[in-house]
């Protein structure tokens, strides 16, 4: 049985969750906390046996063929304080050089590898990928531009019935503290400033009603489909993440055939062994495709739920 290198950060409950899995089943595993790299571990590489060591003054490990490595989150190392921008910007970049080194030229199994993660997580591939595909997965009506023109006639055709979303998740710093953008409607208001839309692409979508959301778990092993209830609360109803745990409950749902057949071919159209599929259940009953993220969240799921995804992300790891 492989033994699995685990590279995530000090409270993660995802990889706590994992170890423990690991651990109760004898499988051997090497985690490695990656802002700590500084004062609790030591690496090198090689180029005699082309192969990276790593010791936390415990155990040393050498990473062969016999590891498979979970990339679970790499975080930037901790600095000395005091220590320049400068600097700290060479640390962070020679970091990320040295562990995509290892992620990159690794002979065994990565879920995933850094380059197969940023070739699968941008939106507009995504969409084309989902659009061509023949698992009729339905695609919502989708545009990026900054012309107001181009929105506005947008608007009009959906009868305003559209929403904004970013590209990629950010955290806006502001008078009252870091905000997170969700998906918001557009409003009448809204389209009173469309001209700010000059300054830089912005993504629109046709809005659909949702009877659930539907987070996707998906494998090589297969797909677990969790639903969320996001509908029976007034703040999650645009945007699940804007969790209300009161009132909004999640089980685990059975997927149809060409849903589970798209998580697989798309997992495999961009090289990845381990990805997070958001879809709506619309009022229709069709399932719409939002998009893949490479390495999503899943753990709250398994809480609510109480559906077992730990084993199911655990197993992928060891084969």
């Amino acid at each position: 049985m492989k033994k699995v290198l685990v590279l995530t950060y000090g409270e993660d409950p995802h990889a706590d969750s994992v170890c423990n899995y690991l651990s109760e089943n004898k499988i051997f595993s090497f985690r490695v906390d990656t802002e700590k790299l500084r004062g609790n571990y030591k690496l090198k590489f090689d180029s005699k046996t082309l192969n990276y060591t790593l010791y936390n003054g415990n155990r040393t490990i050498v990473i062969d063929c016999s590891w498979n490595i979970w990339n679970r989150r790499v975080m930037n190392p901790d600095v000395k304080k005091g220590t320049s921008r400068s600097l700290t910007d060479i640390i962070f970049e020679e970091s990320e050089r040295t562990w995509d080194g290892l992620l990159i030229s690794h002979k065994g199994r990565v879920v995933n590898r850094p380059q197969n993660h940023y070739y699968s997580n941008n939106k507009i591939d995504q969409i084309r990928f989902a659009s061509e595909s023949s698992t009729k997965v339905r695609v919502p009506d989708t545009i990026i531009t900054n012309d107001p023109k181009i929105v506005k006639a947008f608007y009009k055709k959906h009868k305003g019935n559209i929403c904004f979303k970013l590209q990629k998740g950010a955290i806006v710093e502001s008078q009252k503290g870091h905000l997170t953008v969700y998906t918001n409607k557009v409003t009448q208001d809204n389209m009173k400033k469309v001209e700010l839309v000059s300054s830089h692409p912005c993504l629109f979508q046709e809005y659909i009603d949702k009877e659930f959301e539907t987070r996707v778990i998906a494998t090589d092993r297969g797909q677990i489909g969790i639903a969320i209830h996001s509908q029976k609360s007034e703040i999650s109803k645009v945007d699940f993440r804007r969790y209300d745990f009161e009132n909004v409950t999640y089980e685990h749902v059975e997927l149809p055939n060409n849903v589970g057949l798209f998580c697989s071919e798309m997992l495999k159209h961009y090289g990845l062994h381990f990805g997070v599929f958001d879809f709506i259940y619309s009022k229709d009953r069709k399932y719409n495709f939002l998009e893949l993220n490479p390495n999503g969240q899943w753990l709250w799921l398994e809480i609510k739920s109480g559906y077992n995804l730990t084993k199911i992300v655990a197993e992928n790891l060891i084969e």
